[in-house]
């Protein structure tokens, strides 16, 4: 991995060597903060502290304006008649793990041919044509392989991907293999690549984007698919839904289903819409998760439900107000002990902005049930660049 690293810092050298002025883009961020948790609970009855805890992984919280630490550095360079696009990502709470793999997000090359109707890319790929152009995003990034792109007509354009991407390891753990082409190296602890060359290896998306709209849907063979709509047709409103529905089945047994070949199928809605009219800004996005019984009891709730509403206010080009609220109808598990209950959290903060690129950002979050999420207050400080 770190030879990896050395190679795409090598790469970044390089291309820096070249003129700003022929195809080389580089940006990115750097955003952190501390939070302190507020929360005297049950469980600090004794007032040992315990639950009063101020660390460094949140930059601001909150699901529309927030997220944890983090650094982000993106190089683009379009060159002639091809190019090649870098992330370097990590969270900056990982401290001997910013190295890995997991946190180079793309690394690739392409060639255009035919004007660019034609693009061959290869790496580890990230999607700039075919992803869902919802909240969610979804795309079959992150894997090693190639991909042919086509864009027939102006607005159109359609991808066949052949990678090692696995739908499997999509949101579960690597110790979970699928009945598929995807080898999984028990005494090594990693993933090996593909025993054979099948259907499972390929992937089909497309898009087409106007001025007005834009639709963009993908299937990958071994059990994912993605579509969604975008609508900006009205000035200042912009309008999103997508779904994505994964179909997987484990050829063995597990922890949580006890049951060799198991189905587990779950599908992925969310919309979103928001309103700019400056100096006001607000919006929701809301999300429905829905599985069959794999993880859950057939008694208990097999899907969970968010809502997230928010606010902004400028108050001058210095400072701004912000709120959001999330609410959080989980879903019901096994075991009863885990069983959750619905509720919500309201995050009001204060932005100052020292510039377009810089800005601190002094926020609160309370929430209805301490027992799921704690009252907690906190800064963060990002800088673009």
């Amino acid at each position: 991995m770190k030879k990896l690293i050395a190679t795409a810092a090598a790469s970044v050298l390089a291309l820096a060597t070249i003129s700003a002025g022929e195809g080389l883009k580089v940006s990115g961020f750097i955003r952190g903060g501390l939070s302190d948790d507020i929360t005297d609970s049950v469980a600090d009855a004794d007032h040992s502290g315990k639950d009063d805890v101020v660390i460094g992984k949140t930059w601001v919280n909150g699901d529309h304006w927030g997220g944890v630490s983090r650094g982000r550095l993106t190089v683009n360079y379009d060159g002639d008649n091809g190019g090649v696009c870098f992330r370097f990502q990590p969270n900056l709470a990982d401290g001997k793990d910013y190295f890995t793999n997991d946190n180079v997000k793309y690394a690739m090359a392409y060639a255009n041919f035919f004007d660019s109707a034609v693009i061959v890319e290869g790496g580890k790929l990230t999607d700039r044509f075919t992803a869902a152009v919802d909240d969610k995003g979804m795309a079959f990034d992150g894997s090693m392989g190639v991909r042919l792109v086509v864009k027939p007509i102006d607005g159109l354009a359609i991808a066949l991907q052949g990678s090692d991407y696995n739908p499997a390891y999509y949101n579960y753990e690597e110790k979970y293999i699928t009945e598929n082409s995807r080898y999984y190296d028990e005494k090594k602890a990693r993933r090996q690549g593909n025993e054979k060359f099948d259907a499972n290896l390929f992937s089909l998306s497309a898009a087409y984007t106007t001025d007005a709209f834009a639709f963009a849907a993908g299937a990958h063979f071994s059990g994912i698919f993605y579509g969604s709509f975008a609508y900006t047709g009205v000035e200042n409103l912009s309008v999103s839904a997508g779904f994505v529905a994964h179909y997987a089945k484990w050829n063995k047994a597990t922890e949580y289903t006890g049951d060799a070949k198991k189905a587990y199928d779950n599908l992925l809605l969310d919309f979103a819409l928001e309103y700019d009219a400056d100096p006001v800004l607000f919006g929701f996005v809301t999300y429905f998760w829905n599985a069959d019984d794999a993880w859950f009891s057939k008694e208990g709730q097999d899907f969970s439900l968010t809502l997230n509403p928010y606010v902004q206010y400028k108050l001058s080009d210095i400072t701004a107000l912000r709120a959001e609220s999330t609410l959080y109808v989980p879903h019901s598990y096994d075991n009863d002990a885990l069983t959750k209950d619905m509720y919500c959290t309201v995050t009001p903060s204060v932005v100052f902005n020292a510039s377009e690129k810089a800005d601190v950002n002094v926020w609160l979050q309370i929430s209805s049930d301490t027992d799921q999420t704690h009252h907690s207050t906190g800064v963060g400080v990002r800088y673009n660049f």
